[in-house]
């Protein structure tokens, strides 16, 4: 396998992982009693989390931190699915209760990234997966679009 190639599944690994498995430590640790102020925390903090990752992930695979971003942003809607439905189980759903043909349904349709919005509804992550994807897409198009050095250039002309 090629070296970028390497460092890019890493990233996506690391995107999915610095957002998921913090959310499925909630759910752990609260299991029935999760309530609307845990999705108030999560919302906040599955983001935080995951930009504190898109920096250093940056640095240890040597790559801009817009290709990083949008390499972290693939991990989150590609293994969202898989991760959720882990976290599911936590709470007496996911695979707890299926047969071994509904937990293979259910494991093959959460690799659909569409599962992973549909899931995070019912998991009250829903507003932290819109802030973080946001937030990753702009990382992503704004220094690759000269809009962020153009702005700065028209901040510096009123500054003078």
């Amino acid at each position: 396998m090629r070296k970028s190639s390497l460092a890019t599944w890493r990233l996506v690994c690391l995107g999915a992982l610095s957002f998921w498995i913090p959310d499925a430590l909630v759910h752990l640790l609260r299991g029935n009693s999760f309530d609307s102020h845990d999705i108030r925390i999560i919302t906040f903090v599955l983001p935080l989390i995951l930009f504190i990752a898109c920096v250093a992930g940056a640095k240890l695979v040597h790559m801009t931190i817009g290709a990083t971003a949008i390499r972290m942003l693939g991990g989150i809607w590609l293994f969202g699915g898989f991760l959720m439905t882990v976290s599911f189980t936590f709470s007496g759903g996911g695979i707890a209760n299926l047969g071994v043909l509904g937990s293979i349904l259910l494991i093959a349709f959460s690799w659909v990234p569409i599962y992973t919005g549909m899931a995070a509804t019912y998991d009250g992550s829903l507003f932290a997966l819109l802030l973080a994807s946001a937030g990753l897409f702009l990382v992503w198009i704004l220094p690759s679009s000269g809009l962020a050095l153009s702005l700065m250039k028209i901040k510096h002309r009123n500054d003078s």
